[in-house]
């Protein structure tokens, strides 16, 4: 990092204005954020603030956020899910131009009645002390406006239109014909329009999202599977698959990016590696192998095959996608937001531009289901000392902080999750590019968006058999 990293004053990455964040490479522009909770709460108490809502831990002191964006109610639901509890400011608009009336509602949200899947349970106990905490943070909440009504959300169906604003009828007698859903869309639509960030851009980065879903990798220490050979049956004649005649020997290096053709699936894979090769003859499950024979990983690292070097031109190709940075992992503290804001341990991996973490190392190492799972895409951090705060594209309002203990070990981690920022960037151009173009040597109907199509049913299917 530059040296400018070595004070402690908070460092914001990419560095980048809200007029400047516009599309670039037909990538969709990025969302304007804020990383502390009084700055999100100020802006959210502007009548015409970049944000309409935020939440932050239950600490009226420090204000540690947890959330927040310009997508209103919709976007709040998704964040509620993220936190246990959490205390914040929505500004709901009603109408449009002159009089159009704004109010806010003091939030209190939980998921203390939520039954879906992942919610945490809470004791009466627990619900006690976080209603105890609601009386401070409503009064650290009118220090930055005056809100009309006070909600308390349990569980994400709650949070919507439909149950806010009958709450908000309650004590808006005097304008109570302007609280209306009709109103509040009409609302939130001219809020979009005046805001540099439009809904195409929005809906881009949905796409860009959905695009690198699929994409995360095996853990770096999981063991792949080999490949189980098809069963044998006819093929049409005007199969694209490779053929079996006889080319000149081509041998990769290991490290080097290739496409490999599947027999299991009949389909290339755009995400293979060369992970090995043979110096002389050996044998692999009893199968002979030639001198220049090469292992080769694929299907997310959950897959692999050795291809005699007879074979590679018919069964290997080289890639055009870009080369991801290292691998690193270890031992971070993640903000949690419950009764209290609390920190706990976990143990990270930063791998092809996702960060991913278990409860402890042990769970890592035997090949435990990871805690969460996080593509880089859209990132924006600020390092702040020894902590790490971020948003992404596919946080959906949620805001990440990461204490790493130490100022140099945060760099560390800063440097390398913008390497991998920058490499989910580039990943997400070339796949647009081999969707739209198609790759070079495929046929009209492997054009490159049928091609990704079946890699992503494959990435699946490998994820369903191989995952340990």
């Amino acid at each position: 990092l530059p040296q400018r990293f070595a004070s402690a004053a908070p460092q914001i990455w990419p560095r980048i204005s809200v007029v400047d964040s516009m599309a670039k490479d037909g990538l969709p522009a990025r969302k304007p954020v804020f990383f502390s909770g009084e700055e999100a709460l100020q802006e959210v108490a502007k009548p015409d603030g970049l944000w309409n809502w935020a939440l932050v831990g239950p600490d009226p002191v420090k204000l540690p956020l947890a959330g927040g964006g310009a997508g209103s109610i919709d976007e709040m639901r998704h964040a509620l899910g993220a936190q246990p509890s959490s205390f914040g400011i929505l500004r709901m608009t009603f109408g449009v131009g002159p009089k159009a009336k704004t109010k806010y509602v003091y939030v209190h949200a939980s998921n203390v009645d939520d039954d879906a899947d992942g919610a945490v349970a809470f004791s009466m106990r627990e619900r006690g002390q976080a209603l105890a905490k609601a009386p401070l943070m409503e009064r650290a909440m009118q220090k930055f406006v005056q809100t009309h009504v006070k909600v308390e959300i349990t569980n994400q169906a709650d949070c919507c239109p439909s149950f806010i604003i009958p709450k908000l009828l309650k004590v808006s007698n005097v304008h109570a014909s302007f609280i209306t859903i009709e109103l509040y869309e009409k609302g939130m639509a001219e809020f979009r329009l005046a805001h540099p960030v439009s809904k195409e851009d929005e809906e881009k980065q949905v796409e860009a999202v959905k695009l690198v879903e699929d994409l995360a990798p095996a853990p770096e220490q999981h063991e792949p599977e080999a490949e189980e050979p098809p069963e044998e049956k006819e093929v049409d004649e005007a199969d694209s698959g490779p053929t079996r005649a006889r080319r000149k020997m081509r041998i990769y290096k290991p490290g080097d990016l290739i496409m490999v053709w599947s027999d299991a699936s009949r389909s290339w894979h755009d995400d293979g590696e060369v992970q090995q090769v043979l110096d002389e003859p050996g044998k692999h499950c009893k199968q002979p192998l030639n001198a220049g024979s090469m292992k080769v990983v694929y299907a997310n690292g959950k897959r692999f095959k050795w291809v005699d070097p007879q074979n590679a031109e018919t069964l290997l190709r080289p890639s055009t996608r870009p080369k991801p940075p290292p691998v690193k992992s270890g031992e971070m503290d993640k903000e949690t937001h419950s009764m209290f804001t609390e920190w706990h341990v976990r143990f990270f991996e930063l791998n092809k531009g996702f960060i991913s973490w278990w409860k402890g190392k042990e769970d890592y190492a035997h090949g435990h289901p990871c805690g969460g799972t996080v593509p880089l895409l859209g990132l924006q951090m600020r390092i702040a000392e020894s902590q790490l705060s971020f948003w992404t594209s596919s946080t959906k309002g949620q805001m990440m902080t990461l204490d790493a203990y130490e100022v140099s070990d945060a760099q560390e981690w800063s440097q390398a999750m913008m390497a991998h920022g920058e490499y989910m960037e580039q990943m997400t151009a070339h796949l647009a590019n081999s969707a739209s173009k198609g790759n070079e040597g495929e046929s009209d109907a492997k054009h490159g968006k049928k091609l990704m199509a079946t890699s992503t049913i494959e990435r699946r299917k490998a994820h369903l058999e191989g995952s340990s």
